[in-house]
């Protein structure tokens, strides 16, 4: 089977990727810092001929995603550290490590992280949406968490860029575990 998928925005390739196959070691990727959280990515649509991205996310306490919607994109996130409420399918759950979280395209979802750090793995596919973190983050100068004030992109500065990727605002705060007050709209 041949996947002709290409991405509708010009991606970076990840050093070391090639796109007939590759290997890369434990330290190796494309790193963004993206609202305190370093997101190493594995593959990106340049590396995959569209079909995925890959990426590890190291997040901090309180690192949070708000309920929204990917027109073109699936997600599919393995927890392998700390304590993650994520939103799908009009449940919160609680999400530790060794649990998958898969998320259809067009499904509303959010993120929180209430462990003191976190870490995951996600797939999403098709390819691309990695340009959207690049775009609204800055590159990373050291394999971590940042250690000081990185680029944090404003309300409407997600919208902007996420409106070109198909990303869609449903709620600005993420649903919570003890969330009693929201409802899905």
């Amino acid at each position: 089977m041949t996947f002709n998928y290409t991405a509708p925005h010009n991606g970076t390739p990840t050093p070391g990727a090639n796109p007939d196959g590759y290997m890369l070691k434990p330290d190796e990727g494309s790193m963004t810092w993206f609202v305190g959280a370093l997101l190493t990515f594995k593959a990106k649509a340049a590396d995959t001929h569209g079909v995925l991205t890959f990426f590890q996310c190291d997040v901090p306490y309180g690192w949070q995603a708000p309920v929204h919607k990917h027109a073109n994109e699936s997600e599919l996130f393995y927890i392998t550290e700390g304590e993650w409420e994520i939103f799908v399918n009009d449940t919160v759950h609680l999400v530790t490590p060794g649990c998958t979280v898969w998320i259809p395209q067009n499904t509303a979802h959010s993120i929180f992280v209430r462990s003191k750090r976190g870490r995951g793995y996600c797939v999403i596919t098709p390819a691309g949406f990695e340009k959207f973190f690049e775009d609204a983050g800055e590159p990373a100068t050291a394999p971590s968490m940042p250690t000081h004030p990185t680029h944090m992109p404003s309300p409407e500065e997600l919208l902007e860029v996420g409106k070109e990727m198909g990303w869609v605002l449903v709620d600005p705060s993420p649903r919570r575990l003890d969330d009693h007050d929201h409802h899905e709209h």
